[in-house]
Parts: C-alpha cells; structure tokens; sequence
C-alpha cells in the first residue's frame, strides 16, 4: 500500500491506493486475451477453448465474480472446471494471471498487437508470424500492399485489400477515446463513491459531464463536475478512490487522475452561484456554445466559463454606448442552467441534441422536440433465452421484463444458420411455442397485464435468403432479421443482400444493420439509405440495438431512418437479465437522433404496436 501523509489542520490522513477488485469484464478480456495468445503459439484447442468459455462464461454472468468466488461456487458455473476456477482465484486474489504474463511473454508485442486489426484473429496473427514473419501491424500492412500476403493459402487479392481495409480503419481511430460502454459506468461509480462518502457534506453537487453527458460513443477522458465547500478534502478524495493510481495534474480547483482500468479523469470544483454556467459550458460541444455565443454577443454580452460579461451596458439590451471601463466587468452568473437558456430566450435544451446541428435556433424558435425517455417503452422486441445463446429461461427473462414494467417483451432466440451459436429450427419452434403459451396464460389466470410474443432472430445468409421457410416465419408473432456473417461483403453485394430480407413480408424488423462492435469491429459498407428507403416503402422497422458495445444503429443513422420515414425500435437484444438494464444506452442514442415516443414503434401499447408490424398492416391480428 502506498501511503502519502497530508494534513487538513491537524488531521493526518492517509492515502490508501490499493488495488481495486477484479470486476466481471476485466476478468473476462484477460481470459480471452490469454486464449487468444494460446493460440498463436499453438497450444492445443482444448486449452485454448477452456480459456475461451471461462471468458464467455465471465462476461455473462449476473453476479460478482468475485462473490462467486467467496462463496465458493466458480465450478458451479457452465464450462469452468476445477483447473479454471483456481486460475480465477488467483485471478482474484492477486489481480495477475501467471498463464496470461507467460504467454504474453513469449509472444512478441507486435505480433500481439495485430489482433487490434478488425478481422484479424489469433489463427491468422499466427500464420502471418510464423509462415511470413510478419511481427507488427506496419509489416502487416507493407506485406499486403506488397502482395506478399498471397503466399499463404487461402489468401488472395480481396484477403490483402479487407486487411488493408482494416488498418485503415483501425489508425483512423481515436487511440484516446474510449466506448461509452466501459467509460460511463465508471463515470458513475466515481461519482456515486463520492456521493456515498462516509464524511457526509464534503460535496454539495455532482455531476457526470463532458461527452459523456452528452452520450457520444465514445469519450477522451472522464469529466466531473461538483461543488464544495471544502475544497482542499473533496480533491483529495477524489484523488484516494480505488480506481486511481496516481495524479497527474492539481490544481486549486480541479485534478486529473490516472484511472487503473479506464481513461483519465478530471474533477473539477465551482462555486454554487456559478453551478448552471460551468454545467453547460462544461457539458459542449463547442459547436453548440459557439452558437450561444452568438446569441449573446446579439444582447450585449460575452458568454464564457465564468458567465456573462457586459459589453455593451449593463441593461444587456446591446443598444448603449461601451461602458466605462469599471463597469465593462460587469458579470452574470446562473445556478442553473434553465436560468441560463431563459436568458438568452432559449428554451432548455438536453444534453444529447447539443452538438451544434439546429438545436440552437430550435430553441429559438420552440422548436425543440419532446425527446423520448426510458419510461416511454412499452415492451421490447428482440431478446433471447436458453433456447439459444441466452443465459436464462424463457419464464425468468418474461419476469425480468415485467420487473422493468414492460407490458410485452419478444423472444427472439436465434434460427438454425447462424454457425456460431445454437441455433432454433422450426421442430424447436414449435416445442418453444408450448412454453411461450403456457407462460402467457400463467399470467392470464392472474390477471396480469403482460403478453410473450414469439419470434426468431433470423440469420440472413450470404445470399439474401433467411435461415427459415417463409412458412415457419409466418407463423411466428414477430421476425428481426439479422446479418451476423460475411460482414465483409463488397457495399453492393451485402446491401443487395439485406435489401432481399427487407422485401420478405415475413420479416418486421432489421436487427443492428451494419454489424459494428465499437473499438473492436468496423461496420460493414451496407448502403444505408437504400436499405432505409425500402424499409419505409414496405413498413419494415429498423432497430437501435442498445447494447453498448454496439450501438446500432448510431444517432445519425436513426435521425437518417426516421426522416426518410422508417419505424424505429429500441431493443437491449438482451442475452441475460442484467442485460436488459442495458436500456439506456438506446434510449439516449435515440435521444440524441431527435427521435419522440411516436417514431419509436416499441414505446406503443401491444395492439397498437401489433398493428403496426408489417405484417399487420392488413388488420390481421396475432391470436
């Protein structure tokens, strides 16, 4: 333990930088990452695939791992045997994992890094250093520039320009950003461990702001901001929290912290007057305060971190003649932020609309729309069970949903053709659907108010055709298509391909349309507007997968799907309870895309919503 003695009048305290526990998603990357690094040196499947199902088995699980680990049941958990359950434990226990540091050091950090690549997984990082010699992501890239990359079996003209491809996208990437997923939670586990301090009163407000209030994709480094009346404790245990390893800057009123697993992170204190100033200025963008600016250099004023300065006379009106010198200092200042908008004859304007697009002169004008919210959906759409890849049964998933005050929640287990997960066929189907019944008229004979629909989640081959008949689609309640494979597809050929399933009239709803995971895969060249141009034509909707790690679609691909007259649906595609928390993080990406209740066809009640599917359109109603 590192202790550093500081003095706040005559208490000494002592700053305690110990390590902070090993959470579920650290756990699981270090397993994968071990399995992966297994594998370029060859060891066999079966250890590789050991590693490979204890990260799976991790990353999907609803408890603590470490309270598992305390309570002794690690081997109680699918695919972890007693050799993984000790490598966890010691995980656990001492925050290394000696298999992953041995490994790792035997692997050059080159050859490691080109698992970075999109699309470049451990078997292919493994050819190209053992057969071509090739140990860093600049070789790679030289090798298939070069045309060298053909000497390997398999590998042609289109493999060498889908790498290149890849790099590409990969050095356009901001190295300092991270995905909203793993930066906002912990925003708000440093905020809320402050919140909770044991010394009450040290902060009066706290606030998560930057990008992250604002709910981009990703951020550069994690903002607070609060107010204290004691400044000098409040930075310092900001600076003492669990998750920091050292300071990086401090000031009288701010420090920024090194986080162990995570960007930076900045505190920053204000005066309680000048609460509502510094919280729009520092929420951003700087596109949207360039445009406050304007409007207040219109009346007389200079908009800046502090507040408002008079330029032009202290009535603000713009018309008078400079001030003396004294009294050109004249300041402003605003507890809040709807004081600050009132001011400037703006209506308030929610953090996610301001990014410069419009939302300045839509407040101006009382033209801001009624953003949706959580509390406006109805039911989801897309969510899986033990039929498939899910991790709990159908009855537990429907009262997760009821428990989140749904009304209807569809499970949507995937079909037979997706070659990575098991898959449903129309014999498992039709067994799912006693289930699903026997669930609903459980709830029926009590009287309450909550239906299962049942669908798949059909995979859209190579080809444009679906993983099941049309005959076993339409018996179903509802269908999401989806394209999980060949990803990698040429823009025509993958669009031509999800344009086929648009035109199915069995198909209702297009789930997460290019593909993409965040930091980890690029989306696919699908052609958007085409596809969202025939999805308007035939009332096929298209989903906001509100999974973090996917966010697909983006705000500006649903502001584009909703303005070219699409229905929109808000989905968690949970594959577990705790997944269905994950709501959120749709829900302000629709927010930040402009999006009401109305354009969002989830957030209408069941025979609303049932009317409005496509295959409905014609009045016929599910039974």
């Amino acid at each position: 333990m590192k202790t550093v003695p500081t003095f706040l009048g005559d208490e000494e305290v002592v700053e305690s930088n110990e390590r902070s526990p090993i959470d579920n998603r650290q756990a699981a990357r270090l397993f994968k990452a071990t399995g992966d690094l297994l594998q370029i040196l060859g060891e066999s499947r079966f250890v590789v695939m050991a590693y490979q199902n204890a990260a799976r088995t991790i990353d999907s699980l609803e408890e603590d791992i470490n309270a598992v680990a305390e309570a002794g049941g690690l081997q109680d958990l699918p695919r972890i045997g007693k050799a993984i359950a000790e490598k966890i434990e010691t995980l656990l226990a001492t925050g290394s994992l000696p298999i992953h540091d041995e490994a790792a050091s035997q692997v050059p950090e080159g050859v490691a890094a080109m698992l970075q690549v999109p699309d470049v997984g451990p078997k292919t990082v493994q050819r190209l250093w053992r057969e071509l010699d090739i140990t860093s992501i600049d070789m790679l890239k030289d090798a298939a520039q070069e045309g060298k990359l053909r000497a390997l079996k398999g590998f042609g003209a289109k493999t060498e320009q889908r790498i290149l491809k890849s790099i590409d996208l990969l050095n356009r990437r901001s190295d300092d950003r991270t995905p909203i997923g793993a930066s906002r939670p912990l925003a708000e586990t440093l905020a809320k461990a402050l919140e909770e301090d044991e010394e009450e009163g040290v902060f009066e407000r706290i606030e998560i702001v930057g990008s992250l209030r604002r709910w981009r994709e990703t951020t550069g480094e994690i903002r607070l901001l609060a107010t204290s009346e004691f400044p000098e404790r409040a930075l310092q245990k900001f600076s003492q929290l669990p998750h920091v390893t050292d300071t990086t800057e401090s000031k009288p009123s701010a420090v920024t912290v090194s986080l162990r697993n995570g960007p930076q992170a900045t505190l920053t204190l204000v005066e309680e007057e000048d609460w509502g100033t510094s919280l729009c200025v520092a929420t951003g963008s700087n596109s949207h305060l360039d445009g406050m600016r304007a409007q207040a250099e219109e009346r007389g004023w200079q908009f800046g971190e502090f507040g408002f300065a008079s330029v032009h006379g202290r009535d603000g009106a713009g018309n008078g003649t400079p001030p003396p010198q004294e009294t050109a200092d004249e300041r402003l200042c605003f507890d809040s932020e709807e004081a600050l908008y009132k001011f400037l004859g703006m209506k308030w304007v929610p953090p996610e609309l301001r990014e410069g697009s419009n939302e300045v002169a839509a407040a101006m004008g009382d033209a801001l729309p009624e953003l949706i919210s959580a509390g406006a959906i109805a039911g989801e759409l897309h969510g899986h069970t033990t039929w498939s890849d899910g991790k709990s049964p159908v009855a537990d998933m429907a009262e997760a949903a009821r428990g989140k005050g749904y009304r209807y929640w569809a499970v949507t287990d995937h079909s037979v053709g997706l070659g990575v997960t098991q898959g449903v066929d129309a014999a498992a189907l039709a067994e799912q659907r006693k289930e699903i019944d026997a669930t609903n008229a459980y709830y029926s004979d009590r009287g309450v108010d909550f239906r299962l629909l049942q669908g798949t989640e059909v995979e859209v081959l190579g080809d444009g055709t679906l993983g099941l008949s049309d005959e076993v689609l339409a018996s179903l309640d509802i269908v999401v298509a989806s394209i999980h494979s060949g990803l990698r597809q040429d823009s025509q050929r993958i669009t031509e391909r999800c344009l086929r399933a648009v035109e199915n009239p069995f198909v209702d709803i297009i789930g997460h349309p290019t593909g993409r995971l965040l930091g980890r895969r690029p989306p696919s060249e699908i052609d958007l507007e085409q596809v969202f141009l025939a999805c308007a034509a035939t009332g096929t909707a298209v989903e906001i997968n509100a999974n973090p790690e996917r966010l697909d679609l983006s705000a500006e691909h649903a502001r584009m799907a909703a303005d070219l007259g699409c229905a929109i649906v808000i989905n968690c595609d949970a594959h577990s309870i705790g997944q269905l928390d994950l709501l959120p993080y749709g829900i302000h990406t629709a927010r930040r895309a402009w999006l009401r209740a109305q354009d969002v066809l989830n957030a209408r009640p069941l025979d609303e919503m049932l009317a409005m599917l496509k295959r409905n359109r014609s009045g016929r109603s599910i039974k």
